[in-house]
């Protein structure tokens, strides 16, 4: 897939990181991302899938703004691109959590590990389908070299579809198609407008659309909660939204689309590798066979092309 140098400001030229630093950067946002899982199935235990997505969205809209104010002032952007962003946000930030916190609360959180490393085939498909970037092998087989690591890892054996959790299931899934589809949407915005300024009015936008569906169940709700959930929230909101997206944000002036959606197979490694530094799991052959066949994949879509011409058709 195309490389980070065929987008303006690549490397070498003026201000642009190197390579290193954009993919340590993805790295980062997908261990902010592993730990979404776990604590957002505490949340939503106790607050309504809408609320939560409310409180997330606006919240991260207020602290972004704020840092934009302070930073560089109002967030201007043309008026012909506002429709853009709203439905960007419609995609990326109301329906993705929409319905990955209503899929959440109706499924198994394996379920839900397994399905939503669908997000890069979404995310390829998009792609292709919107003429930004060409297929290769190269690149779709670095895609299934990944999933076969996590399914390995999780074990496809851990999905587990019936009645009880077909629903949430499906809005698993519809969820990474959102985000997926997002991510190739986005990318030209971002490089447009900076990514601070894109992402908070994508957040803004993303607030007015959930409204409807969280300010009611929240003004219910919020009086009763413990200061653990609360706690909870807050990180949701701070590490799982404002640096993971902002980050992302940053990383898609860089890299292309399906670079950055191919990190999100380092979630399920990253949660089993959280698990072991802070609840002393062992580590075990499986999730080392597992970690080589991400990285494997990750470095079949990521490493550079030897020619300027292989470089101008990669996909």
């Amino acid at each position: 897939m195309n490389d980070a140098t065929q987008h303006p400001g690549g490397e070498g030229a003026p201000g642009t990181p190197s390579p290193l630093v954009v993919h340590g950067a993805l790295v980062a946002v997908q261990l902010g991302f592993a730990s979404h899982h776990v604590v957002s199935k505490v949340a939503v235990a106790e607050v309504p899938p809408g609320a939560l997505a409310f409180v997330r969205a606006s919240s991260a809209a207020l602290i972004m703004l704020a840092i934009h104010l302070a930073r560089r002032g109002l967030p201007r952007v043309p008026v012909r691109d506002l429709p853009k962003l709203a439905g960007a946000a419609l995609l990326g930030i109301a329906g993705n959590q929409l319905l990955f916190f209503h899929g959440l609360s109706r499924t198994r959180a394996t379920n839900a590990s397994v399905l939503v490393t669908t997000i890069p085939v979404f995310t390829l498909v998009a792609t292709l389908v919107l003429g930004r970037e060409k297929a290769t092998w190269r690149g779709i087989g670095g895609v299934a070299v990944a999933l076969s690591g996590v399914l390995y890892l999780v074990g496809v054996e851990a999905l587990t579809v019936g009645v009880e959790t077909i629903a949430g299931d499906a809005m698993i899934v519809a969820n990474a198609a959102c985000y997926g589809t997002y991510l190739v949407v986005v990318t030209n915005l971002v490089k447009r407008h900076g990514s601070m300024t894109a992402v908070v009015w994508l957040f803004t936008f993303g607030a007015l659309w959930v409204a409807p569906f969280g300010v009611p169940d929240l003004l219910t709700t919020a009086p009763r909660l413990a200061p653990a959930i609360w706690a909870a929230v807050a990180w949701v909101v701070l590490v799982a939204t404002v640096f993971t997206y902002l980050v992302n944000a940053w990383a898609l002036r860089y890299a292309p689309a399906s670079v950055v959606a191919i990190y999100i197979y380092l979630q399920p490694v990253a949660a089993t590798a959280l698990a072991v530094t802070f609840l002393d799991e062992p580590v075990t052959a499986r999730l080392l066979v597992a970690a080589l066949l991400v990285f494997a994949g990750i470095f079949l879509v990521t490493r550079r092309p030897r020619d300027r011409g292989d470089a101008r058709t990669d996909g």
